[in-house]
């Protein structure tokens, strides 16, 4: 072993010297973040990052014998999750459960990213080593694959970026095809079955490329019978492996098609010109822009190839010598090229749909694996590794048969111009403590069970909760997972405290979503949910908080507050509404909100606080807009909430139903001007009130006032939340007029079917 290493050291110095030092030089501050222990800060501001936390929190439960690697029941708590689909990098999450023995989270998440890099860098050093036999070509091929743009622009995501696998089987194939070795074909088809525990997209590029190896060197060795012995045990090993990661997935049917089809027929496209523009670099962005003048486009993404390894792609092309051995490298490269542009041409910013490209039409052909890559990008790995390749070959033609000290130097001086074109900032993360004090109080809890509901419910947040599950341990009702069943979000979606919280909505208790606001709290309790944790710091939580305008809290330090999820049954009768039409308006069975229903509150002389209107917007947020009118001298001033619409001809032609709101007391000619915005609209029901507030409800004319029935012999909920609350119908002769009135309709997109029987059935 001795003699081992120090062969290694004396023969390849340069690796074991200069990859760590351009490694650490390109993701500075990260190595010195490592020893800076008295913040928590992350190399990546990514949300994922909080997911790949967990996931090592999960797998070090499973090693303890406390959950099933493949289900959770510690997220979408009561119903649990299938983690069949979900992404865990196991290799990551194993290593950094070895490093938190000796050091904190994140810095133990910070050098795994550094180890991870590293070896991405020595597989692509072994392979092209072998390929090239030269130390200092390998080098620069080596730091080509390990501080590529594609890995550091995504360096939250182990399941994506340890690609060092892909290399390391193609090494162990090859070298097991050409030297009759089986020990090479089996560690060939040990590291691809491990891919499949890295991540399946991984997994999937690699079976692609060695499967492409195979059927090129079966040219001139089909009729070898050593050669497909030596390709069985490959397979053997690689399908013995991965088929313990694989099963879960099939074993199931039903969740099988559900996790292929999560990203259904649409149909995406990375900008060509997204190769050649680095916009995340310092240095180059803005004279790129300037040349190619760049349109700054949604889906801009880590495509670029580099100028440095595009040149030496070029002379590698030139050189005929080498030509036969690059031909396969030249067709992996632009095979996993053309897939990364998507299912059709895009350049710079122009869509070409008529352009199908080649990813399409696999997608059509093999759907249980070219239709299930959710994002074309994640190609990126296998055009990486031949262009790394290539550009060896292409560096090494320049150099034949030049001076040691000037192929060192030349090496040296691309390496640092290829280093300075893929620079990629890091933009890390710092967690403040403030954020985190709150856990400390849940000891005072200790005599209860706690599970948690975490808001606000916006798209972060709930890949943030799964990191602060892994500090409190507390099973709660949200999460975050890759592809996750529609089943694990049918808890959610059938309570309608939970299914509001959601849609980034405030839920309250009025009168005519009181039996369903007890209801749905019931279940809740009953299930064991004790707190709701409102993080008032992040994104979202002006549209939830009014949900506990009404609610003393347990705990608040400014930046959290805690609910105990008993007391939100205040809300159904310490509830007082101001000013009292709005009261009035709550109570009435005219507040029976809908799709294409609005609110005009009427009030010449007053408006109202934007936090009391903040609040009153959210108290009629199934609607779809409030709109407060008032004079400031004599112009009609409006408030609105919901849709911003501009006047009230646009809200006219936008709704159904209209509901108009005032006090006899202060109205002067304003309610006459409001109608002849409504003149498409029927007065169908009028209250008043003997503090003189008046309730009317405007049904356009293409409907019956019927609709507006208070008691309705038809009323059917749905497990979305959606509810139907009447449906009338008449036969005229051979026309039926069939009118329906909904509430709830979910934000999500959605589909109703209304089926018509005859007498006959």
């Amino acid at each position: 072993m001795r003699v081992l290493c120090a062969k290694l050291l004396r023969n390849h110095w340069q690796a074991l010297l200069i990859v760590p030092l351009v490694i650490i030089v390109m993701t500075w501050p990260t190595f010195a973040r490592i020893f800076d222990g008295d913040e928590f800060w992350l190399h990546d501001a990514h949300k994922d990052k909080w997911q790949h936390l967990w996931n090592t929190r999960h797998v070090e439960r499973v090693l303890t014998g406390q959950a099933e690697y493949f289900y959770s029941d510690a997220i979408f708590h009561p119903t649990g999750l299938s983690m069949a689909f979900g992404h865990v990098a196991l290799p990551h999450a194993l290593l950094l459960i070895a490093l938190q023995q000796f050091m904190p989270a994140d810095d133990a998440y910070n050098l795994v990213l550094l180890l991870m890099l590293w070896f991405n860098a020595c597989c692509a050093y072994a392979l092209i080593q072998h390929l090239l036999k030269d130390q200092w070509i390998s080098l620069f091929g080596a730091l080509a694959v390990g501080v590529n743009p594609y890995i550091l622009q995504g360096s939250t995501t182990p399941d994506l970026i340890l690609i060092g696998a892909l290399p390391l089987t193609i090494y162990f194939l090859l070298r097991a095809i050409e030297a009759n070795r089986r020990r090479f074909a089996a560690l060939a088809g040990l590291c691809a079955g491990i891919s499949a525990f890295i991540g399946m997209y991984i997994f999937g590029v690699t079976l692609l490329t060695a499967a492409f190896w195979a059927a090129c060197l079966s040219i001139s060795r089909w009729k070898q019978p050593r050669f497909w012995r030596l390709l069985l045990l490959f397979v053997g090993v690689c399908g013995l492996i991965s088929a313990t990661r694989i099963y879960p997935m099939v074993a199931d049917r039903a969740l099988l098609e559900e996790g292929l089809s999560s990203y259904g027929d649409e149909t995406r496209s990375y900008d060509l010109l997204d190769s050649l523009v680095h916009p995340q670099n310092p240095y180059t962005a803005g004279l790129s822009d300037t040349i190619f003048n760049v349109s700054q486009h949604p889906d801009q993404k880590s495509g670029y190839l580099g100028y440095t390894s595009l040149f030496f792609l070029g002379c590698a092309l030139l050189h005929k010598p080498w030509r036969r051995r690059q031909l396969p490298w030249l067709a992996l490269f632009l095979f996993f090229f053309i897939l990364r542009l998507g299912d059709y041409l895009t350049d710079n910013g122009t869509p070409y749909p008529e352009l199908v490209l080649p990813e399409y039409i696999l997608s059509e052909w093999f759907p249980a694996f070219f239709g299930a890559v959710g994002f074309p990008e994640y190609y990126q790995p296998g055009a990486v590794i031949p262009l790394a390749v290539l550009s060896c070959f292409g560096l090494a033609a320049l150099l034949k048969s030049k001076p040691t000290k000037l192929r060192v130097l030349v090496v040296l001086a691309s390496t640092l111009i290829m280093a300075l074109e893929f620079y990629v900032p890091i933009q890390g993360e710092m967690l403040e403590n403030d954020k985190l004090a709150y856990i400390d109080w849940f000891q005072s809890e200790a005599d209860s069970e706690i599970k948690l509901i975490n808001l606000p419910h916006e798209v972060k947040s709930p890949h943030y909760y799964l990191f602060l599950q892994t500090l409190t341990d507390y099973p709660q009702a949200y999460g975050f997972s890759s592809r996750t069943p529609r089943s694990a979000h049918g808890y959610i979606e059938g309570n309608l405290i939970l299914r509001t919280w959601q849609n980034r909505r405030s839920v309250h208790c009025l009168e005519h979503s009181q039996r369903s606001f007890t209801a749905a709290l019931d279940q809740l309790l009953s299930d064991g949910f004790s707190h709701v944790v409102l993080h008032r710091w992040r994104n979202g939580d002006q549209f939830i908080r009014h949900s506990f305008r009404h609610i003393p809290t347990a705990y608040d330090d400014g930046v959290v507050a805690i609910y105990r999820l008993r007391e939100l049954r205040r809300s159904c009768d310490t509830n007082p509404i101001e000013p009292p039409r709005f009261r009035h308006f709550a109570q009435s069975p005219l507040a029976t909100p809908g799709a294409g229903s609005s609110i005009i509150s009427l009030a010449p002389l007053e408006s109202i606080d934007d936090e009391l209107f903040a609040y009153l917007g959210s108290l009629f947020s199934d609607w779809q807009s409030l709109v407060h009118l008032y004079l400031d001298e004599g112009e009609i001033v409006a408030q609105r909430a919901g849709q911003p619409y501009l006047d009230l001809e646009v809200l006219a032609s936008d709704n159904q139903l209209v509901s108009l709101i005032y006090n006899t007391e202060d109205m002067s000619n304003m309610r006459n001007e409001v109608l002849r915005s409504l003149d498409v609209f029927d007065l169908c029901r009028r209250e008043t009130h003997e503090d003189g507030s008046v309730i009317e409800g405007y049904v356009k004319r293409d409907f019956s006032c019927a609709l507006l029935a208070s008691e309705s012999s038809l009323r059917v909920e749905y497990d979305n939340g959606a509810m139907l609350e009447n449906l009338l119908y008449e036969v005229d002769q051979d026309l039926l007029d069939v009118q329906i009135k909904w509430r709830n309709l979910p934000e999500k997109t959605h589909s109703l079917s209304v089926q018509v029987f005859d007498a006959a059935g």
